[in-house]
């Protein structure tokens, strides 16, 4: 127990569940270590944190959170959203002001938001992306864009890398690559999920069940669940389906075989990714840390046009870890089964150092 209780803001970027799901461990230390945790954000990723930790405060932030257009020319669409982007930085930045003088934060943790710093207080940001992967063609711009990420992460007093410090690690080259900024560390993986040493044995045949889980912005979530959806049904597989929305109310539906879930809690989300098969997910990165945490096996279908998942699913099909496929050539009656022959992540040394960086905390 902290011997004089921080006052903490912590608000991760709204982009998906990942960033979310990734502050769960964070904040589950600072309350253990005594101190009062106010969670901000907007959208489904702040509903996450609310149903998790219904006793906090919680306030809403806006946030940049851009769809991915059908396309999947993801780059040329962010493209014509940087002006949102940057507008976005400084209205957090503005919105932070205010809610310091109101609540009188010690310390603020951002998970990806740029804009959530101040002089005054203690800021923190977590962020595996020092470098930012670029198409082919943009290849040029990904140094110039490394310069541009590191001097908004200088503004922080601390940047909290969650990987390890040796190459590759889970991040590769997003962390890996180019010199880290000034303050920034290694802490280690974070996970909402408690270590499992229940290392499963490699499965080669269907007799155990398949999950999948959709998460990402829209509209390639709905894309992504509509094909899994209809090949699932077509093979008539046990499977479970959780649908990634916790803004929605908790619905339990059975389709032939397939389950299909609206939401699930961290614990309830453990308990069926420890028992199942093969987890059929996004290459997120935050998805990719809960699967190391929990020493599983993963069928990754990275989001189109979404080139930091494209990296990481390369990075850990080309490492020997796991099998991924694009989107539009997914066929789940052959591609279970190549996944299942990959080890997944039951090699992979999953050392967080979150609990000894919480007790160090301090204001500014």
């Amino acid at each position: 127990m902290h011997p004089q209780p921080l006052q903490i803001l912590i608000s991760p970027l709204d982009w998906g569940l990942g960033h979310a799901a990734r502050c769960i461990p964070v904040i589950r230390e600072l309350l253990i270590a005594g101190h009062n945790v106010t969670i901000a954000g907007k959208g489904p990723s702040l509903v996450m944190l609310q149903k998790e930790f219904p006793a906090l405060k919680s306030i809403e932030i806006k946030s940049f959170s851009p769809s991915y257009g059908r396309s999947g020319n993801l780059a040329v669409h962010l493209f014509f959203l940087l002006p949102k982007f940057i507008l976005s930085i400084f209205y957090e930045h503005f919105i932070l002001r205010r809610l310091i003088a109101k609540n009188g934060f010690d310390i603020i943790v951002s998970d990806n938001r740029y804009g959530l710093w101040n002089k005054k207080i203690k800021s923190i940001l977590i962020t595996h992306q020092v470098m930012i992967k670029t198409p082919a063609w943009l290849r040029f711009a990904q140094y110039p864009l490394y310069l541009v990420s590191k001097m908004l992460i200088n503004h922080f007093d601390e940047c909290w890398i969650p990987d390890s410090a040796v190459a590759p690690g889970l991040s590769g080259d997003l962390s890996h690559k180019y010199p880290l900024p000034a303050d920034a560390k290694f802490i280690g993986p974070l996970s909402r999920f408690a270590l499992s040493f229940n290392k499963k044995e490699l499965l080669t045949t269907f007799n155990r069940e398949i999950t999948v889980i959709i998460s990402g912005p829209e509209p390639q979530r709905s894309i992504f669940e509509d094909i899994i959806t209809t090949q699932l049904l077509e093979l008539n597989l046990p499977a479970t389906l959780i649908r990634g929305k916790p803004e929605t109310e908790q619905v339990i539906e059975a389709k032939g075989n397939l389950k299909i879930i609206s939401h699930a809690s961290a614990e309830e989300m453990r308990s069926i990714i420890e028992s199942s098969a093969l987890i059929i997910c996004r290459s997120g990165y935050s998805s990719a840390m809960d699967l190391a945490a929990m020493a599983s096996n993963a069928l990754f279908v990275p989001t189109p046009g979404q080139t930091e998942q494209i990296y990481l699913a390369n990075l850990y099909y080309n490492t020997g870890k796991t099998f991924f496929k694009t989107q539009d050539k997914l066929n789940l009656k052959y591609d279970i089964e190549k996944a299942l022959v990959y080890p997944g992540f039951r090699s992979s040394r999953f050392v967080s150092d979150l609990s000894s960086i919480i007790a160090g905390i301090k204001k500014k």
